[in-house]
């Protein structure tokens, strides 16, 4: 494609030229705010130790990266899908 000197090209933005995420990458959040997500949408409270009991059982699917742990928040949304049905 040719310009003339007074005409502008369009450049792609850098967010545009980026790959799309697969649909099964989901956000990561720290364990304290996926507990208190897990209290607010299911009425319930749950402890801070159960909730990390939960997570090193594998009750709660997480990832751990160095010494953080994340859990993913469709493994929340799951989590709080069965404490609404009642497992």
């Amino acid at each position: 494609m040719r310009e003339s000197a007074g005409e502008l090209t369009a450049h792609p933005s850098p967010a545009a030229m980026q790959p799309a995420l697969p649909a099964l990458v989901s956000p990561m959040l720290a364990p304290q705010n996926a507990l208190r997500i897990l209290c607010e949408r299911t009425g319930g409270s749950i402890s801070r130790a159960t909730f990390y009991r939960w997570v090193s059982s594998g009750k709660v699917s997480s990832i751990r990266l160095g010494s953080r742990i994340f859990i993913p928040w469709l493994a929340l949304e799951q989590l709080i899908r069965r404490c609404l049905e009642g497992e």
